[in-house]
């Protein structure tokens, strides 16, 4: 289980690895832990919707989890 969350944890980390890249994600973004809390999120709210039923609990996580990555969005 570990490694399949590690996998993907890597490909989400890569991706944010390259927004820095192409200037879409500011500089000092530290990719490790933007995919670390990306996936917490997911894997939380698939949890908590899964436990109770509900989706909107996966949809305010993802929602949350882009507003962080929002938060490192270059302005340009």
């Amino acid at each position: 289980l570990a490694d399949g969350f590690d996998r993907w944890e890597a490909s989400i980390r890569a991706g944010f690895t390259a927004m820095i890249a192409s200037g879409e994600l500011q500089a000092d973004t530290d990719p490790d832990w933007l995919a670390a809390s990306t996936l917490a999120s997911l894997q939380g709210g698939l949890v908590l919707s899964q436990a109770r039923r509900d989706p909107r609990c996966l949809r305010r996580a993802l929602d949350g989890a882009l507003g962080l990555i929002a938060a490192y969005r270059t302005k340009a």
